[in-house]
């Protein structure tokens, strides 16, 4: 197995694209998951505000991230490197590829001087959380997560 990582291109919108789709089957949000090509297209090359790292397997794509960098602590004046997606092909789970992504976007983060990386998992994901909590990860203690949707805006 040569597993390499690189970042998205503009060519490669497409393949993020479908694996944020069968992501959203996945995680059974198919119904909310309404992005379109060029919305994403425009989220990562025009604003510049989500990144996508694509990982490849002797040349052939067969997962993704999505990243961002968002909120500046005003304690430390640090940034923080927020994981939006990961997703790795079933047929190639289970075989290190995640870990080394993981452990690329961990590079990332340090080489940006960020002050934490964060992401989100959902409680029912058992082999997602079995696999955060095995690359140091935590449920951070007196923190709660809150959303407001936009219908509320």
């Amino acid at each position: 197995m040569s597993v390499t990582i690189r970042k998205a291109t503009e060519d490669d919108t497409e393949i993020v694209y479908n694996y944020i789709r069968q992501l959203a089957e996945y995680k059974n949000m198919s119904n909310i998951c309404t992005i379109t090509i060029s919305e994403l297209y425009n989220l990562l090359f025009d604003e510049k505000s989500l990144r996508a790292l694509i990982v490849e397997n002797s040349g052939e794509a067969v997962g993704m991230a999505t990243y961002f960098y968002f909120r500046v602590s005003a304690f430390s004046g640090k940034r923080v490197l927020y994981i939006e997606d990961m997703f790795i092909e079933e047929k190639f789970r289970a075989q290190g590829i995640g870990t080394h992504l993981f452990e690329f976007l961990r590079t990332v983060a340090k080489e940006r001087n960020c002050l934490r990386m964060e992401w989100k998992c959902l409680n029912w994901d058992s082999p997602t959380i079995s696999f955060y909590e095995k690359m140091g990860g935590r449920i951070s203690d007196g923190w709660l997560t809150y959303t407001l949707e936009s219908e509320h805006f």
